[in-house]
């Protein structure tokens, strides 16, 4: 390899790696989207998973929110999370909403297959 190419490698290698070392952290758009979740799923009592950025999952419901935390209450235990700690949030889906979709896709299933045995049948 020659020297060229070998200083083209390296040039490319170190900025790649840069770009992956220093999108560790949140930033503030990141921070905001969390706030706003955590204000919807208050408003509604929903339970939550959270997914932290030191890879630790916790389940539970929403009682209070600040303006730099928020507290989880995990087990009957509260938990005061930073929004700056928090990868993902996220709420199941509505079991109403479920039963709708379920129901939708039942009925299009049956609607396709008699389309179909007719289509055949002439």
């Amino acid at each position: 390899m020659t020297m060229k190419k070998l200083l083209a490698f390296l040039l490319i290698l170190a900025m790649g790696c840069s770009s992956c070392v220093a999108g560790t952290g949140p930033d503030q758009k990141h921070i905001d989207k969390i706030r706003k979740q955590v204000s919807r799923y208050l408003d509604r009592g929903a339970m939550v998973s959270v997914e932290t950025y030191d890879h630790h999952k916790l389940w539970g419901e929403i009682n209070e929110a600040g303006p730099e935390s928020f507290v989880l209450t995990v087990g009957g235990q509260p938990k005061a999370l930073p929004y700056a700690e928090v990868r993902k949030i996220k709420a199941p889906m509505d079991p109403g909403t479920k039963r709708r979709i379920i129901s939708g896709l039942v009925v299009g299933g049956l609607l396709g297959m008699v389309f179909i045995v007719a289509a055949q049948d002439k």
